[in-house]
């Protein structure tokens, strides 16, 4: 990280004010560009984070909700063009797609997929979206307004309802989360997400075509009672468990994870751990971090997934680009910006280290919200 900060340092040294900043708009949009070449150099590489890298965990699933909405619609979008060659089966960069769906969004009407229809029409989109790219779906589910399933039953009605829709639109789920957070986002006593749990696993039975993916918790510091609760009221054996190392990403330690993966049955033998969200972030609850923090961020979290001592199987990206080239909400009442490219499609310096198809060289600016010369 030395490195990082020198070479960030001979980029951003020069002072800016509102008297220069015409002059220095040019210099900002060279000082990204140049971020993200001495970001990966500092790193041990050119070339971008890809399946070229030493180990298997790379960003290679996309958890961005806005993604049928890209440019207003996935089908015409540029920005799905560009990525295009990073999509896919085969030798790419990206395998699966993430939806976080309210649990019982399968109640509401719809007419059939629309990016810019009601919420279930924009899920059922998604789907087809993702289905036509030739990703893997990976579905989670939650509750964003507050109603919570009463029983497992009830869950599970919803749950299978769901899983047959999806089956029906000829986008089947291969791999179930129960419940998204449920130790933070999502609310939920251990023993009652473990039910959910329970419940999943009996529908992703053996010849069901899902598989679930237990836990899906925050790496928060009441973690480790959570999960031995959670843990204690599991019906079954689960072969891949879920993590968000959002704590281990901003204080840059992954002890906790670590931590995590000892304390799994059998420490995690024969089970994967997948990251089913990371980021790295532009803006935080309204405070503009800049590029250049994103940038050192997402540097960080390849560091992390190269790292033997937690060996993620699959890691899932939070927010590509927001949907319609509208910028993601970030204010001080809540929000925050991952993307990793602007609303005109640009990509950020973020883009550069995390991404296969983004160049480091070419196309970078810097972003609306900053001004000229400020990373």
């Amino acid at each position: 990280m030395a490195a990082v900060r020198a070479a960030i340092a001979r980029v951003y040294d020069a002072p800016v004010g509102a008297a220069n900043a015409a002059r220095n708009g040019s210099r900002a949009r060279v000082g990204v560009a140049a971020l993200a070449a001495a970001l990966l150099l500092a790193a041990g590489g050119g070339a971008p984070y890809g399946r070229a890298s030493a180990r298997a965990a790379v960003i290679d699933g996309l958890s961005d909700q806005s993604l049928p909405a890209w440019d207003g619609s996935f089908a015409v979008s540029p920005l799905a063009a560009m990525v295009e060659p990073s999509i896919g089966p085969g030798d790419r960069q990206f395998a699966f797609a993430r939806y976080v769906l309210q649990w019982n969004a399968i109640a509401q009407p719809s007419a059939g997929a629309a990016p810019a229809g009601d919420y279930r029409e924009r899920f059922e989109a998604w789907l087809a979206d993702v289905s036509r790219a030739g990703l893997q779906p990976v579905l989670a589910l939650t509750s964003y307004d507050g109603v919570h399933p009463r029983s497992p039953a009830e869950y599970a009605q919803a749950l299978q309802a769901t899983l047959a829709r999806a089956a029906a639109l000829g986008s089947p789920i291969a791999y179930l989360e129960p419940w998204n957070e449920p130790n933070n986002q999502g609310r939920e006593p251990a023993a009652r997400a473990a039910a959910f749990a329970n419940a999943a696993q009996s529908l992703c039975a053996p010849g069901a075509g899902c598989t679930v993916v237990a836990g899906d918790f925050e790496d928060g510091p009441t973690l480790p009672a959570y999960e031995r609760d959670y843990e204690a009221a599991l019906a079954f054996a689960p072969t891949i468990w879920g993590l968000h190392p959002y704590h281990a990403i901003a204080s840059h330690d992954p002890s906790g994870l670590v931590a995590f993966r000892a304390r799994l049955p059998r420490a995690g033998a024969g089970a994967q751990l997948w990251f089913t969200e990371v980021a790295s972030f532009y803006c935080v609850r309204g405070r503009v971090l800049g590029q250049q923090a994103q940038a050192a961020q997402a540097l960080y979290l390849r560091t992390l997934l190269a790292d033997p001592r937690t060996e993620p199987a699959h890691a899932f990206y939070y927010g590509l680009a927001f949907a319609d080239r509208r910028p993601a909400p970030c204010s001080s009442a809540g929000g925050e910006d991952s993307e990793l490219y602007e609303p005109d499609d640009r990509p950020r310096a973020a883009a550069a280290v995390l991404l296969a198809g983004a160049n480091p060289l070419q196309g970078f600016g810097p972003s609306p919200q900053e001004a000229p010369g400020t990373p």
